[in-house]
Parts: C-alpha cells; sequence; structure tokens
C-alpha cells in the first residue's frame, strides 16, 4: 500500500514536521528551481540548496545541530518525501 502525505508527516518527528509540510506545500514551486538538489531547511524557510546531501550535511552543521534543521531531496515527484533519512539527533544506540 502507498503511503499518502498525511501517513509521511505523521511519521515525521514533531520538531521537523512543519518543515517537511511546507516543504510539500512548495514542491512545486521548489522542483521547478532546485531539482535535483538537496535543500537546508529550518523554521519552514530555505537556508540553501547543495548538490549532494555531504555538502548540505556538512554546511547545515556550521550553524545548526542536528534535529534542528531538515536536509529535503528536491523533486517533482512524492519520492522526495517519502524517503527515510537518518538523522543522528532522532537515533538511539541499542
Amino acid at each position: 500500500m502507498e503511503k499518502t502525505k498525511e501517513d509521511v508527516v505523521a511519521s515525521v518527528p514533531d520538531p521537523l514536521r512543519k518543515d517537511l509540510e511546507w516543504y510539500i506545500a512548495n514542491q512545486e514551486e521548489l522542483s521547478a528551481r532546485y531539482n535535483g538538489k538537496v535543500l537546508l531547511i529550518v523554521d519552514q524557510m530555505l537556508i540553501g540548496a547543495f548538490a549532494s546531501m555531504d555538502e548540505a550535511y556538512t554546511a547545515a552543521l556550521k550553524s545548526y545541530v542536528p534535529g534542528t534543521f531538515t536536509l529535503q531531496p528536491c523533486s517533482p515527484d512524492s519520492d522526495s518525501y517519502t524517503l527515510t533519512l537518518y538523522n543522528p539527533a532522532y537515533s538511539s544506540i541499542a
């Protein structure tokens, strides 16, 4: 069964949920301009667009603490927000 936008948003940790909702609401415009890039989003604002996840993560860590920013692959497809990405702020060591 395919996940709906609502399913995806509900599964996101609360601190990042608003960023995901903002991305989905603006996805058409963002993907027209930044398709294929990784977006750095903080507090529902686009901070930057990067060529790779590594580049975006490195840039984000210069100004933000993990768990306070979103790194969002940008594309016009729903696959861009149904990916599961690792975030050290929301993981635990067993």
